[in-house]
């Protein structure tokens, strides 16, 4: 809106006509005495225009703006009384652009309105921008609107502008535009509001003119002789016609694709193309033109406007790379990094390829990685063409390797609950080290693997210092929800389970009796306590807790875990506990493990051991055998694991692995009895004896590997294997600690010890021997592609092959005589209730296949 520039003395906003007036002002002072004058109350005031004048300020006045308070606005303008300025002068068309970014005014002047004795006093004028009263859309459906309201974000009182009815119009052209309409027309009108009586505020109107949809009915290129049509079209993620979809499975990521015309996607679409040609080594690939125009087919009767777009190819001569040399290189030889680069000669120009194995290639094998990781921060790689013979191309790398530098200060930022030394003492990287990329991304793995922050917010920032030659790293991070409710439910033996657990994965221990740390609960020393219930409601429950210390003593990456769990089995919701046909099985334990990180072969190596103590009651319970019925068993074991986790996100892997190895042992006591001791126990029925201490050793194996096979696909392969046994054939394969295989792995409500594996497509435990197995194994392959990565949620689809089987014995042992497996599945990580997903698997094999849908929460299917 233009300003009122009345006089030239008077100090405004400059708006529209600025160059008029200034024109006007040019002729004026060319054309008479360099002088302007103000008649205030009968009296002439002359302004020297070549010669300024200090001023001390007598009074400053206020006029417009009833609503604000007026000393706050003078304090914003930054003049102050018995400041001392100069007129004509700079101080008050700063005031002026002080006040006009607020926002909240639409014309700003400042007169003087007297000079006396060495003073001038001044009045601000000011008109508000009108606030919003409401708005409203015409000619929207009723759902669309809903959903502008959402997209626009506007609300009672905001200050009307220009800006805002622009932003307001494009986000409502953006909405249309995504839903495939070409032809939309957006108009705001800005009006009085007469309901509500205020003069300050106006309703906001808009207008909409939608339309038709816009599909693109034939998609032509042209020009094309190296690369087929049909394989242009498909490297085109985002523009296809009408016909596209009905060529492809629906399993294709095309398949499901719009035919849309969208300008933006378009160009998107042919930048990738061209992309394709250059990987090729066609570089001199360019699209000539891309032309769009209306369909024949169009008409009144259509629902939707129908466009051709035609595209027009100039695939140039296939070049490749002839000699490559480097230049300013002393550390390494040329043939060092030749090896990094990884490109040979006779291999097609791939100019991304070329600068990705420079720069930086996330297998960490390029040259910058090389200088890097050797403390060569300031390094700089710049390919150069030196000579294109025909279709051969000469590279000259120049090479600038720069000084070693020094790591000076390490920090973080944004974390607000968890502690520094938790995170300090999970980085790789320490002040007065060498520089190494590849422990910054190390140190930010450790950091995401914590499960304290929003794993894309972690971003490491170093700060070169060239003078001195050292580098400052900044790790800015921000907390997530580190406190779990797991809720996980399962159907099996007729009954249906329910799970309750509260997990908190970043707890403060030393701060429980700390009033002020409960906010709502003490955090941020990074210990974990998990407490957790399962019942069915009548008959079963089992309760456990646990702690762990990961970082015991405060020095060096060893945990300490404590766990303590009571279980109940029985059927007292039919039969009271006198009753003889009552039966129950009870479990009362505990361990307690040790865990510390090695540097050998490799610090991602973890080394695990712990002592745990099971003691099984048991009261005319049939369920484990026939022979053994009543009695306490107690169980003594002592386990070790090797492991070994790459993984290079907690979340959503895409690359690295996770392999472990465990046995557990319980101590021989067989080897104190003489020979025939169990025998004549079995011959006299004492059961309850033969069984009163456990014996037993057990061999677990798992792998897990994950390989980015193209854009965010990742293939998953794993492994499972399983081996348990005895050390006293008269004593045979403990009842407790077997294995059962099939369904979903929620099966938590089986009390005897025994590992469920899951293998989808079949029920619940539907593929173990009777009395459970003693060998198992088990193979997955899992695609999987992210729909959603963000801090708030993640969201992967995945389609998965699966076999397994398990044995009675060793003896009866078939590694490749499996049931087989297949399905779909989708997962959903919220930082709240961690890993939920469900799974839809047809088993191929026996009787317990076909159709089946698995339920799990955490990691139960894998």
């Amino acid at each position: 809106m233009p300003y009122n520039r009345l006089h030239p003395v008077f100090y405004s906003k400059p708006a529209a006509g600025l160059s008029f007036l200034l024109s006007f002002l040019f002729v004026s002072l060319c054309c008479s005495p360099l002088r302007a004058q103000v008649r205030v109350g009968g009296s002439d005031h002359n302004i020297d225009y070549l010669t300024p004048k200090s001023y001390e300020i007598g009074d400053i006045v206020l006029e417009g703006a009833d609503r604000l308070d007026k000393r706050m606005v003078i304090l914003v303008s930054g003049l102050q009384v018995g400041e001392t300025v100069r007129v004509p002068g700079d101080r008050i068309a700063t005031a002026i652009d002080n006040l006009w970014k607020q926002g909240l005014f639409e014309d700003i002047q400042i007169r003087i309105m007297r000079i006396q004795d060495g003073k001038i006093y001044l009045k601000i004028f000011l008109k508000e921008r009108p606030k919003l009263a409401r708005f409203k859309f015409n000619g929207v459906k009723k759902s669309d609107a809903d959903k502008l309201r959402t997209e626009i974000k506007l609300v009672a009182g905001d200050v009307v502008t220009e800006n805002l009815l622009t932003t307001s119009r494009n986000k409502i052209l953006s909405y249309y535009k995504e839903k495939g309409y070409g032809n939309v027309s957006v108009q705001a009108d800005a009006v009085p509001d007469t309901a509500g009586g205020k003069a300050d505020r106006v309703d906001v109107i808009f207008n909409v003119k939608v339309g038709k949809k816009v599909k693109i009915d034939t998609l032509v290129i042209e020009g094309n002789s190296v690369v087929s049509t049909n394989k242009l079209l498909r490297k085109m993620k985002n523009t296809h016609d009408v016909r596209y979809g009905r060529k492809l499975y629906f399993w294709t990521p095309g398949f499901w694709k719009k035919s849309r015309y969208d300008e933006s996607k378009l160009q998107e679409d042919l930048d990738g193309l061209v992309a394709y040609y250059n990987s090729m080594g066609y570089r001199d690939a360019r699209v000539v033109s891309d032309t769009v125009y209306d369909s024949p087919a169009n008409g009144a009767s259509r629902k939707q406007d129908r466009l051709i777009v035609r595209v027009k190819l100039h695939e140039g001569n296939k070049y490749t790379f002839r000699n490559i040399t480097f230049t300013g290189n002393t550390i390494y030889s040329s043939e060092t990094l030749s090896r990094h680069l990884r490109i040979k000669k006779g291999d097609p120009y791939n100019e991304e390829q070329l600068m990705t194995n420079i720069s930086y290639n996330p297998s960490g094998t390029d040259i910058t990685a090389l200088y890097m990781d050797n403390g060569y921060l300031f390094f700089n790689a710049t390919p150069v063409e030196v000579a294109v013979d025909n279709d051969s191309i000469d590279i000259e790398i120049r090479i600038v390797e720069g000084k070693q530098a020094r790591i000076r200060n390490v920090t973080v930022e944004g974390n607000t609950i968890t502690n520094d030394k938790i995170i300090m003492r999970e980085l790789h990287t320490r002040p007065g080290d060498l520089f190494s990329r590849d422990a910054v991304l190390r140190s930010r793995r450790e950091l995401a693997t914590l499960g304290y922050f929003k794993e894309e917010s972690i971003i490491p920032e170093p700060r070169p210092n060239r003078e001195d030659g050292t580098v400052d790293i900044v790790y800015k991070v921000e907390e997530g929800s580190t406190s779990q409710i797991n809720l996980q439910g399962g159907y099996g033996s007729g009954m249906v389970i329910g799970q309750l657990g509260l997990q908190l994965n970043n707890f403060s221990a030393r701060n429980i009796f700390n009033k002020n740390a409960w906010a709502p609960l003490p955090a941020g020393d990074g210990q974990k306590l998990g407490l957790n219930l399962v019942t069915n409601g009548t008959y079963y429950y089992a309760i456990s807790g646990s702690f762990t210390e990961p970082w015991l003593g405060g020095r060096r990456p060893q945990s300490l875990t404590v766990s303590l769990y009571h279980n109940l089995y029985s059927n007292g919701y039919y039969y009271s506990s006198s009753d003889e046909r009552y039966y129950s099985l009870r479990i009362t334990g505990g361990g307690v493990s040790f865990s510390r990180r090695l540097k050998w072969p490799d610090d991602y190596f973890i080394f695990s051991q712990g002592l745990s103590y099971k003691r099984y009651t048991l009261n005319n319970y049939t369920n484990l055998s026939s022979l053994f019925t009543d009695g306490a068993s107690n169980d003594l074991s002592y386990s070790v694991t090797v492991s070994r986790n790459s993984l290079d996100s907690p979340i959503f892997p895409r690359s690295g692995s996770e392999v472990s190895v465990s046995g557990f042992v319980t101590p021989p006591y067989s080897l104190f009895r003489h020979k025939g001791y169990y025998s004549s126990l079995a011959a006299a029925g004492n059961y309850a004896e033969m069984y009163k201490w456990i014996e037993y050793f057990k061999v677990n194996v798992r792998g897990s590997w994950m390989l980015n096979l193209v854009g965010d696909v990742v293939l998953n392969a794993r492994f499972r294997f399983g081996w348990m046994s005895y050390y006293n054939s008269e004593i045979g394969l403990s009842p407790f600690g077997r294995y059962y295989l099939g369904g979903d792995g929620l099966s938590t409500w089986m009390l005897d010890g025994r590992e469920v594996i899951p293998l989808r497509g079949y029920q619940n435990n539907s593929l173990t021997p009777s009395g459970g197995a003693s060998v198992f194994d088990r193979y997955t392959f899992e695609l999987r592609q992210p729909v959603i990565e963000s801090n708030s949620a993640t969201i992967y689809v995945l389609g998965f092959l699966e076999g397994g089987n398990s044995w009675a014995s060793t003896k009866q042992f078939q590694p490749f005589k499996m049931y087989n497996s297949a399905g779909l599945g989708v997962r959903v990580f919220m930082p709240m209730f961690g890993m939920i997903g469900i799974d839809w698997g047809y088993g191929f094999d026996g009787l317990y296949g076909g159709s089946q849908f698995h339920f799990s929460i955490g990691q139960s299917l894998d």
